[in-house]
């Protein structure tokens, strides 16, 4: 008796410290991101309009879109990165999904259009 339960605690113990661990994520990509765009209203009051990317290491993300700093828009993303093109996707929206570059401190699209800078 004595020898099947070490032989069962040894399988256990085996199967415990041969479980893989997830890789680890350390894209530059993580972190918060932001656009800042000045709006003229018809009646040329001044306001603006504030984008903003929270990216984390499991390849999604929160969205967010502020007027005035009032939150219009909060949703999640996913991204993913592919030959240095990170492609933004927003399931369950409307919002297309975007293609950008990672150039040093700034997020650009694909044209060279500066997407977000990191906060």
């Amino acid at each position: 008796m004595k020898k099947i339960c070490s032989i069962v605690a040894f399988c256990v113990i085996f199967a415990f410290t041969n479980c893989s661990k997830p890789a680890i994520n350390n894209d530059p990509v993580i972190g918060i991101w932001t656009n800042v765009v000045p709006v003229k209203s018809i009646n040329n009051t001044k306001s603006q309009t504030e984008f903003e990317w929270i990216f984390n290491d499991a390849y999604l993300g929160r969205y967010h879109q502020f007027t005035n700093n009032n939150l219009i828009v909060q949703t999640d993303f996913s991204w993913k990165k592919e030959n240095g093109v990170y492609t933004i996707s927003y399931p369950g929206t409307d919002i297309p999904d975007e293609e950008v570059k990672l150039i040093v401190t700034t997020l650009q699209k694909t044209n060279g259009a500066i997407f977000a800078i990191r906060e």
